[in-house]
Protein backbone atom coordinates (compact mmCIF):
# COMPACT_ATOMS: atom_id res chain seq x y z
CA UNK A 1 0.00 0.00 0.00
CA UNK A 2 1.43 3.39 -0.99
CA UNK A 3 -0.86 6.19 0.19
CA UNK A 4 1.69 8.96 -0.41
CA UNK A 5 5.12 9.17 -1.95
CA UNK A 6 7.49 8.11 0.84
CA UNK A 7 10.68 9.20 -0.91
CA UNK A 8 12.47 12.49 -0.49
CA UNK A 9 14.48 12.12 -3.71
CA UNK A 10 14.19 10.58 -7.13
CA UNK A 11 15.57 7.06 -7.57
CA UNK A 12 18.62 6.47 -9.72
CA UNK A 13 16.47 4.06 -11.71
CA UNK A 14 14.27 1.00 -11.45
CA UNK A 15 14.82 -2.72 -11.86
CA UNK A 16 11.75 -4.85 -12.42
CA UNK A 17 9.66 -2.08 -10.89
CA UNK A 18 11.81 -1.73 -7.76
CA UNK A 19 13.42 1.72 -7.31
CA UNK A 20 17.09 1.89 -6.41
CA UNK A 21 18.94 4.69 -4.66
CA UNK A 22 22.44 3.17 -4.40
CA UNK A 23 24.86 1.96 -7.03
CA UNK A 24 26.45 -1.46 -6.71
CA UNK A 25 29.84 -1.41 -5.00
CA UNK A 26 32.20 -3.74 -3.12
CA UNK A 27 29.90 -3.79 -0.09
CA UNK A 28 26.62 -4.50 -1.88
CA UNK A 29 28.29 -7.17 -4.03
CA UNK A 30 29.54 -8.92 -0.88
CA UNK A 31 26.04 -8.93 0.58
CA UNK A 32 24.53 -10.02 -2.74
CA UNK A 33 26.76 -13.09 -2.62
CA UNK A 34 25.55 -13.91 0.91
CA UNK A 35 21.91 -13.58 -0.10
CA UNK A 36 22.38 -15.63 -3.27
CA UNK A 37 23.97 -18.46 -1.29
CA UNK A 38 21.13 -18.26 1.23
CA UNK A 39 18.39 -18.35 -1.40
CA UNK A 40 20.03 -21.17 -3.35
CA UNK A 41 19.56 -23.42 -0.31
CA UNK A 42 16.23 -21.88 0.73
CA UNK A 43 14.61 -22.44 -2.67
CA UNK A 44 15.93 -25.99 -2.92
CA UNK A 45 15.52 -27.19 0.67
CA UNK A 46 13.26 -24.60 2.32
CA UNK A 47 15.79 -23.67 5.01
CA UNK A 48 18.37 -21.05 5.89
CA UNK A 49 21.89 -22.56 5.68
CA UNK A 50 23.19 -20.12 8.30
CA UNK A 51 20.71 -20.77 11.10
CA UNK A 52 18.49 -23.61 12.29
CA UNK A 53 14.83 -22.92 11.42
CA UNK A 54 13.55 -23.25 14.99
CA UNK A 55 16.07 -20.69 16.20
CA UNK A 56 15.27 -18.35 13.32
CA UNK A 57 11.59 -18.46 14.23
CA UNK A 58 12.36 -17.95 17.92
CA UNK A 59 14.39 -14.84 17.16
CA UNK A 60 11.71 -13.45 14.86
CA UNK A 61 9.05 -14.18 17.48
CA UNK A 62 10.99 -12.16 20.06
CA UNK A 63 10.95 -9.08 17.82
CA UNK A 64 7.37 -9.62 16.65
CA UNK A 65 6.18 -9.68 20.27
CA UNK A 66 7.70 -6.24 20.83
CA UNK A 67 6.27 -4.96 17.57
CA UNK A 68 2.82 -6.16 18.64
CA UNK A 69 3.27 -4.20 21.86
CA UNK A 70 4.22 -0.88 20.27
CA UNK A 71 2.45 -0.87 16.86
CA UNK A 72 -0.94 0.71 16.25
CA UNK A 73 -3.18 -0.23 13.30
CA UNK A 74 -2.33 1.85 10.24
CA UNK A 75 1.13 2.87 11.46
CA UNK A 76 3.76 3.40 8.80
CA UNK A 77 6.60 0.94 9.42
CA UNK A 78 9.98 0.57 7.75
CA UNK A 79 12.06 -2.59 8.03
CA UNK A 80 15.70 -1.68 7.39
CA UNK A 81 17.25 -4.83 5.97
CA UNK A 82 13.89 -6.39 5.17
CA UNK A 83 15.36 -9.63 3.80
CA UNK A 84 12.57 -12.05 2.86
CA UNK A 85 9.97 -9.93 4.62
CA UNK A 86 9.24 -12.59 7.22
CA UNK A 87 8.82 -10.14 10.10
CA UNK A 88 6.59 -7.64 8.30
CA UNK A 89 4.52 -10.41 6.71
CA UNK A 90 2.91 -10.86 10.14
CA UNK A 91 1.67 -7.27 10.26
CA UNK A 92 -0.76 -6.72 7.42
CA UNK A 93 -2.59 -4.10 9.50
CA UNK A 94 0.40 -1.76 9.11
CA UNK A 95 1.53 0.32 6.13
CA UNK A 96 4.71 -1.63 5.36
CA UNK A 97 7.96 -0.57 3.68
CA UNK A 98 11.25 -2.40 3.36
CA UNK A 99 14.73 -1.61 2.11
CA UNK A 100 17.65 -3.94 1.42
CA UNK A 101 20.76 -4.31 -0.73
CA UNK A 102 19.86 -7.69 -2.20
CA UNK A 103 17.84 -7.69 -5.40
CA UNK A 104 16.92 -11.33 -4.86
CA UNK A 105 15.48 -10.59 -1.42
CA UNK A 106 13.59 -7.56 -2.67
CA UNK A 107 12.04 -9.38 -5.63
CA UNK A 108 10.85 -12.10 -3.26
CA UNK A 109 9.56 -9.67 -0.61
CA UNK A 110 7.66 -7.42 -3.00
CA UNK A 111 5.38 -10.38 -3.79
CA UNK A 112 4.18 -10.29 -0.16
CA UNK A 113 2.72 -6.78 -0.57
CA UNK A 114 5.53 -4.84 1.10
CA UNK A 115 6.65 -1.63 -0.66
CA UNK A 116 10.40 -2.12 -1.22
CA UNK A 117 13.45 -0.30 -2.50
CA UNK A 118 17.14 -1.02 -3.02
CA UNK A 119 19.32 1.29 -0.91
CA UNK A 120 22.24 1.31 1.44
CA UNK A 121 21.42 2.91 4.78
CA UNK A 122 23.91 5.69 4.04
CA UNK A 123 21.75 6.65 1.03
CA UNK A 124 18.48 6.52 3.00
CA UNK A 125 15.86 7.67 0.48
CA UNK A 126 12.79 8.21 2.66
CA UNK A 127 11.28 11.48 3.79
CA UNK A 128 12.30 12.94 7.12
CA UNK A 129 10.07 12.07 10.10
CA UNK A 130 7.96 9.76 7.93
CA UNK A 131 7.65 6.49 9.88
CA UNK A 132 5.86 5.71 13.13
CA UNK A 133 7.93 2.57 13.63
CA UNK A 134 11.22 1.24 12.30
CA UNK A 135 12.59 -2.26 12.74
CA UNK A 136 16.21 -3.15 12.08
CA UNK A 137 17.13 -6.78 12.70
CA UNK A 138 20.41 -8.54 11.87
CA UNK A 139 21.77 -5.38 10.25
CA UNK A 140 23.77 -3.12 12.56
CA UNK A 141 26.45 -5.76 13.11
CA UNK A 142 27.14 -5.56 9.35
CA UNK A 143 27.35 -1.82 8.64
CA UNK A 144 30.68 -0.08 8.07
CA UNK A 145 29.78 3.15 9.90
CA UNK A 146 27.43 2.42 12.81
CA UNK A 147 26.85 6.02 13.89
CA UNK A 148 26.12 7.20 10.36
CA UNK A 149 23.70 4.31 9.82
CA UNK A 150 21.78 5.14 12.99
CA UNK A 151 21.73 8.84 12.12
CA UNK A 152 20.08 8.04 8.79
CA UNK A 153 17.58 5.66 10.40
CA UNK A 154 16.55 8.11 13.11
CA UNK A 155 16.15 10.93 10.57
CA UNK A 156 13.19 9.15 8.94
CA UNK A 157 11.53 8.17 12.24
CA UNK A 158 8.86 10.54 13.54
CA UNK A 159 9.54 12.44 16.77
CA UNK A 160 8.25 10.17 19.52
CA UNK A 161 8.42 7.19 17.14
CA UNK A 162 9.72 3.76 18.07
CA UNK A 163 12.81 1.96 16.79
CA UNK A 164 13.18 -1.77 17.49
CA UNK A 165 16.66 -3.16 16.92
CA UNK A 166 17.81 -6.77 17.14
CA UNK A 167 21.52 -7.60 17.04
CA UNK A 168 23.81 -10.45 18.12
CA UNK A 169 24.50 -10.50 21.86
CA UNK A 170 28.13 -10.65 23.05
CA UNK A 171 29.09 -12.63 19.99
CA UNK A 172 32.55 -14.15 19.60
CA UNK A 173 33.74 -12.71 16.27
CA UNK A 174 36.71 -15.03 15.76
CA UNK A 175 34.75 -17.11 13.24
CA UNK A 176 34.68 -14.21 10.75
CA UNK A 177 38.48 -13.92 10.75
CA UNK A 178 39.11 -17.51 9.74
CA UNK A 179 41.07 -17.82 6.49
CA UNK A 180 38.47 -20.06 4.87
CA UNK A 181 35.42 -17.99 5.83
CA UNK A 182 33.64 -17.32 2.51
CA UNK A 183 32.74 -13.61 2.90
CA UNK A 184 34.85 -10.55 3.64
CA UNK A 185 32.15 -8.43 5.28
CA UNK A 186 29.82 -10.18 7.71
CA UNK A 187 29.65 -9.27 11.42
CA UNK A 188 31.99 -6.39 12.23
CA UNK A 189 31.12 -5.69 15.88
CA UNK A 190 29.29 -7.12 18.86
CA UNK A 191 26.83 -5.64 21.34
CA UNK A 192 25.50 -5.90 24.87
CA UNK A 193 22.72 -4.12 26.73
CA UNK A 194 25.04 -1.58 28.36
CA UNK A 195 26.77 -0.52 25.17
CA UNK A 196 23.46 -0.24 23.34
CA UNK A 197 21.89 1.89 26.06
CA UNK A 198 24.92 4.18 26.15
CA UNK A 199 24.91 4.46 22.36
CA UNK A 200 21.26 5.43 22.06
CA UNK A 201 20.95 7.60 25.16
CA UNK A 202 24.32 9.36 25.19
CA UNK A 203 25.16 9.62 21.49
CA UNK A 204 21.67 9.96 20.01
CA UNK A 205 19.76 11.40 22.99
CA UNK A 206 16.97 8.85 22.64
CA UNK A 207 14.89 7.22 25.33
CA UNK A 208 15.79 3.60 26.06
CA UNK A 209 12.45 1.84 26.66
CA UNK A 210 13.47 -1.80 27.18
CA UNK A 211 15.73 -4.66 26.16
CA UNK A 212 15.12 -8.40 25.87
CA UNK A 213 17.53 -11.20 25.06
CA UNK A 214 16.48 -14.04 22.77
CA UNK A 215 17.63 -17.25 21.14
CA UNK A 216 18.78 -19.58 23.89
CA UNK A 217 19.97 -22.34 21.58
CA UNK A 218 22.49 -24.82 22.99
CA UNK A 219 25.52 -23.03 21.63
CA UNK A 220 28.77 -23.15 23.64
CA UNK A 221 30.92 -20.29 22.37
CA UNK A 222 34.19 -22.27 22.49
CA UNK A 223 32.92 -24.83 19.97
CA UNK A 224 31.86 -22.11 17.60
CA UNK A 225 35.39 -20.71 17.50
CA UNK A 226 37.16 -23.96 16.58
CA UNK A 227 34.63 -25.63 14.25
CA UNK A 228 33.78 -24.69 10.65
CA UNK A 229 30.33 -23.18 10.13
CA UNK A 230 28.75 -26.21 8.41
CA UNK A 231 29.78 -28.60 11.20
CA UNK A 232 28.79 -26.08 13.86
CA UNK A 233 25.27 -25.81 12.43
CA UNK A 234 24.85 -29.59 12.44
CA UNK A 235 26.03 -29.92 16.06
CA UNK A 236 23.63 -27.22 17.28
CA UNK A 237 20.73 -28.92 15.47
CA UNK A 238 21.53 -32.23 17.22
CA UNK A 239 21.90 -30.57 20.63
CA UNK A 240 18.68 -28.65 20.21
CA UNK A 241 16.75 -31.76 19.11
CA UNK A 242 18.12 -33.80 22.04
CA UNK A 243 17.25 -31.11 24.57
CA UNK A 244 13.73 -30.66 23.27
CA UNK A 245 13.12 -34.43 23.27
CA UNK A 246 14.60 -35.55 26.59
CA UNK A 247 14.46 -32.35 28.64
CA UNK A 248 11.17 -31.01 27.31
CA UNK A 249 9.55 -29.97 30.64
CA UNK A 250 12.66 -28.01 31.60
CA UNK A 251 13.96 -27.10 28.16
CA UNK A 252 13.68 -23.32 28.41
CA UNK A 253 14.95 -23.22 31.99
CA UNK A 254 17.97 -25.37 31.10
CA UNK A 255 18.89 -23.19 28.15
CA UNK A 256 18.55 -19.95 30.11
CA UNK A 257 20.66 -21.38 32.94
CA UNK A 258 23.47 -22.88 30.86
CA UNK A 259 23.78 -20.82 27.69
CA UNK A 260 24.19 -17.26 26.59
CA UNK A 261 21.39 -15.71 24.53
CA UNK A 262 22.28 -15.30 20.88
CA UNK A 263 20.51 -11.99 20.19
CA UNK A 264 19.23 -8.95 22.02
CA UNK A 265 16.27 -6.71 21.15
CA UNK A 266 16.25 -3.08 22.24
CA UNK A 267 13.36 -0.62 21.97
CA UNK A 268 14.20 3.05 21.48
CA UNK A 269 12.02 6.14 21.39
CA UNK A 270 13.12 9.16 19.36
CA UNK A 271 12.87 12.46 21.23
CA UNK A 272 9.55 14.20 20.66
Amino acid sequence: MNISNPYRKEPLGERQGIPYFSEADFYTKNYEKISQDHLAVFEKEGRNPNIEEGLWVELEDSTATLLDKYAQPGDKILDVGVGLGRLLSRFGRLERYGMDISWEYLEYTRKTGIEVCFSRIEDMPYRKDYFDLITCTDVLEHVLDLNLALTRILEVLKPGGTLIVRVPYRENLALYLEADYPYRYVHLRNFDEYGLELLFTRVFDCRFLESQTAGYLASPRTLRVILPLSRWNRITEILSSFSKTFLKPFYKHVLHALYYPIDINVVIQKPG
